[in-house]
C-alpha cells in the first residue's frame, strides 16, 4: 500500500471510495488556464457567496487539519508532479512519521491561509495583498503556475463529505469562485517577478 493511502487510511479508517474517485476525477475535467492575463479584472465573490463560505467554514474548521491532509494526499494521488514541487517532500529518507509531520504542518499553513482569505473578503485589499505576496513566494520556491489552479478543486472534494448535509451547487460555486479569487491574485504575484 502506498505511502498516501497509509495516511488517509490512517485519517478516514479506509482509502478512497469509488465517490471519491468519481469526485477527484470530475473536477480534474473543470478547465484549468495555464495562462493568465493579470489586466483582466479579479473574479467576483457575491455577498450570498462570503455568507455561505463562512457558514461552511464555521463547520469545516473543527477538523481543519484532517481536510487539509485530506487535500494534500489527494492531490499528490491525482497529480503526482506536484508532490515533487514541495522541497520538504523531496528528502529520500524521511520516515513515514517525518512525513505525516511535514504534510500536516504545511496543510496547516495553507488551511491558515484559506481562514485568512475568508475574514479579508470584507478586505479585498488585505486579501489581494495577503494571496499576492503568497504569489511571489511560490514563485520563488519554483512552483509551477499551472498548478495554482489544481487545490481549490481537491479542497472542494475534501470539504464535501464534511458538508453534505447542506451542501447545494450553491455551496459549491462559493468555494470555486472563493479560490478562482484566491488563484487569481496568486498567479498576478507569480507573474509580477
Amino acid at each position: 500500500m502506498s505511502l498516501f493511502k497509509r495516511i488517509k487510511r490512517s485519517l478516514t479508517g479506509s482509502i478512497q471510495t469509488d465517490d471519491y474517485k468519481s469526485r477527484v476525477i470530475s473536477s480534474n475535467n473543470n478547465e484549468t488556464s495555464t495562462t493568465f492575463d493579470p489586466q483582466k479584472p479579479p473574479p467576483e465573490i457575491s455577498q450570498r457567496d462570503v455568507d455561505i463560505l463562512r457558514d461552511c467554514w464555521n463547520i469545516v474548521q473543527q477538523d481543519v487539519a484532517k481536510v487539509g491532509i485530506i487535500t494534500f494526499v489527494g492531490l499528490f494521488e491525482t497529480h503526482p508532479d506536484v508532490h515533487d514541487a514541495f522541497m520538504s517532500f523531496r528528502a529520500v529518507n524521511t520516515s513515514e512519521l517525518e512525513y505525516k509531520a511535514i504534510l500536516r504542518a504545511h496543510a496547516l499553513r495553507v488551511m491558515g491561509t484559506v481562514d485568512k482569505c475568508i475574514y479579508r473578503l470584507e478586505n479585498r485589499d488585505k486579501l489581494q495583498e495577503l494571496m499576492t505576496e503568497m504569489g511571489i513566494r511560490h514563485k520563488n520556491y519554483s512552483v509551477k503556475i499551472e498548478f495554482i489552479d489544481l487545490i481549490g478543486h481537491q479542497f472542494i472534494s475534501s470539504i464535501k463529505p464534511s458538508l453534505e448535509t447542506v451542501w447545494t451547487d450553491e455551496h459549491e460555486k462559493a468555494w470555486d469562485n472563493l479560490f478562482k479569487l484566491m488563484c487569481y491574485h496568486t498567479r498576478k504575484g507569480m507573474c509580477s517577478i
